[in-house]
């Protein structure tokens, strides 16, 4: 499991001392309104070693979750070259889907169970902090900055699954239907940006991230009897995660610019465990094969540079 966790943050705190000291240092603030699309699916094996068949025996997908995103950022820059920033993003989850799949054979055969169901009026909320250096070069009215950056970050899904409907054997709709996937991805991260000024009111951003993550879930199946509530499995894996962001930023006047960017992540973890918790106190553990969540975000925004 990842376990270096308190690294980017005594770092944080190292630049954030080194910054009270600086002679002089310019800060941005910037709010960000945008859609976001995600998608996560997870399965399970028919046992731990993932070799005995079933070796897919209950698969877990959300696709086409639309969110409307609210989205806040600081950064400060030191004339030394120091930087430090931090930003915030919580999404409220309108539409989606979900389909909950059981397998009799490997490789996702002699599916024997199917549930078409729905996911919306849930929430999903990210947290990065980090710190680097910033190269710069100047030309006559532009200059490039390059960034290499260290930071932590946690992003986290949570989300509910209702409005059943089974197709697979064709029983059509069910009721009562409201069970519960909660996710958590945290871990360090190393990136690197590199912003442009092209003319005196024009610039922009590509920026480039790879993610470590302790990845764990908690559910609540409602349905199921035989489960505990509110907490019927977990999981556990470690992860890793590709981050991609690019934008451009336009004065509009004075200190306030105007941003649109687009952002892209994909994460994965490895082979992990599925624990199951039964209501007469008894805990099962099975192989969690893999879960994949991938996430696009188009924003638009606000930044105030003091």
């Amino acid at each position: 499991m990842v376990r270096a966790k308190g690294g980017p943050i005594l770092l944080a705190v190292g630049a954030l001392a080194c910054v009270a000291q600086a002679p002089a240092a310019q800060q941005t603030f910037d709010i960000n309104v945008g859609h976001r699309s995600d998608a996560l699916r997870w399965s399970i094996a028919g046992d731990l070693s993932g070799s005995l068949s079933p070796n897919v025996l209950s698969e877990l997908r959300w696709e086409n979750l639309d969110i409307v995103q609210l989205s806040v950022g600081w950064k400060l820059d030191t004339e030394r070259g120091l930087q430090v920033r931090g930003n915030a993003a919580y999404g409220w989850i309108y539409d989606g889907s979900n389909r909950d799949s059981d397998y009799l054979g490997d490789g996702r055969t002699l599916e024997f169970s199917r549930s078409e169901n729905e996911t919306r009026d849930d929430d999903v909320l990210d947290l990065a902090v980090a710190v680097g250096y910033r190269l710069t070069h100047r030309f006559d009215r532009s200059a490039v900055h390059v960034t290499p950056l260290l930071g932590l970050s946690r992003h986290e899904q949570r989300l509910r699954i209702t409005n059943g409907f089974q197709t697979i054997p064709p029983l059509g709709p069910f009721p009562g239907l409201d069970s519960t996937y909660r996710t958590e991805w945290t871990g360090p991260w190393v990136g690197i940006e590199l912003a442009g000024e092209t003319t005196e009111r024009v610039g922009g951003f590509v920026r480039l991230e790879h993610h470590w993550a302790d990845y764990s879930a908690d559910a609540n199946w409602n349905l199921r009897d035989d489960f505990q509530h509110p907490r019927s499995f977990a999981h556990e894996a470690d992860g890793t995660g590709l981050v991609a962001s690019v934008g451009i930023v336009g004065v509009v006047h004075q200190k306030w610019s105007a941003r649109l960017s687009y952002d892209y992540q994909r994460w994965r973890t490895d082979p992990g465990i599925d624990r199951v918790f039964f209501a007469n106190g008894a805990v099962a553990a099975t192989r969690l094969n893999e879960v994949e969540w991938t996430s696009r975000t188009i924003s638009l925004g606000l930044e105030l540079a003091l």
